[in-house]
């Protein structure tokens, strides 16, 4: 691949979504060029075109601020059976949420759409704002926006962001309606070989540890001993055996780095299972 071109370049669409929106921010940023980009309905669709295009990337969500990692993205990930696929990339947008509608009349509001996590971040919102109103969940943001506007019902609205309001021709009835104002996602840019000259970074992996008391606190104690900072930390069941966990660290530093390479070799020494999901750029 070269490092300035790309077939194609997915995302969780449709169009107006956040991804969609980090996905053309990574490319400004980036100056790859892309043939194609496409929308994906779904994230689990989005990584599996990944495994026969080897010429592409996709960017998904990763972490919210407030609602923390999003796990059907570390799943599917995971679940992939090429593990030359990997993260590329990082990037992060600030997420501004807004109430939008064909009406302009916010007293006629009865129902609004979102996204599951877009309903949390303006959970505070909708219950002092529209108490009685019945919320449904959809794929994405940018979807509850289209569909919005295509049934055109003045009793129906959607929390998506200004893009989406210009996308599909919709009235901005509030802005800025995040229970939390710095609300942020992170999103990762994930494929094969896009090449990472810089010389900071983050380092992702997964990892079981022995079945013994402490083995978590000896994995740390490595890293400690390294002098890496462990910037995020989250355990999923194996789902091999009931109690039994698997656990997803991202690292400051590039596996290239001496400290960090020495550190990954030490810890296959001490854990039962490891495997490097990325080593990466950070592109904001």
């Amino acid at each position: 691949m070269s490092n300035n071109y790309l077939e194609n370049i997915y995302y969780l669409g449709p169009n107006g979504s956040n991804a969609h929106n980090a996905m053309l921010k990574f490319l400004e940023l980036s100056k790859i060029n892309v043939e194609n980009k496409t929308a994906k309905k779904s994230i689990k669709s989005a990584l599996e075109v990944l495994e026969n295009n080897t010429s592409s990337i996709c960017v998904l969500p990763i972490e919210n601020s407030i609602e923390g990692i999003v796990r059907e993205t570390i799943g599917n990930f995971l679940n992939l059976n090429d593990e030359k696929i990997q993260i590329q990339g990082e990037i992060t947008l600030p997420i501004k949420h807004m109430l939008l509608s064909s009406t302009q009349n916010k007293s006629t509001i009865r129902k609004i759409y979102s996204h599951p996590q877009a309903l949390a971040q303006c959970s505070k919102y909708l219950y002092e704002k529209f108490p009685d109103a019945e919320l449904k969940e959809v794929s994405s943001t940018s979807y509850a926006a289209q569909k919005v506007s295509q049934e055109n019902d003045e009793t129906i609205a959607a929390i998506a962001n200004e893009t989406c309001a210009e996308l599909f021709n919709l009235n901005i009835l509030e802005t800025d309606i995040n229970d939390e104002p710095d609300n942020k996602t992170r999103f990762y840019i994930l494929g094969r070989n896009i090449e990472n000259n810089e010389n900071t970074g983050k380092t992702a992996i997964i990892l079981s540890t022995k079945n013994h008391p402490g083995a978590l606190c000896s994995v740390l104690q490595i890293l400690s001993n390294h002098n890496i900072n462990l910037t995020y930390l989250d355990s999923r069941p194996s789902k091999k055996k009931l109690g039994e966990y698997l656990f997803f660290m991202e690292l400051d530093g590039l596996k290239k780095e001496k400290r960090v390479q020495e550190a990954l070799d030490e810890l296959m020494t001490h854990v039962d299972f490891i495997r490097i999901l990325g080593s990466f750029k950070i592109y904001n």
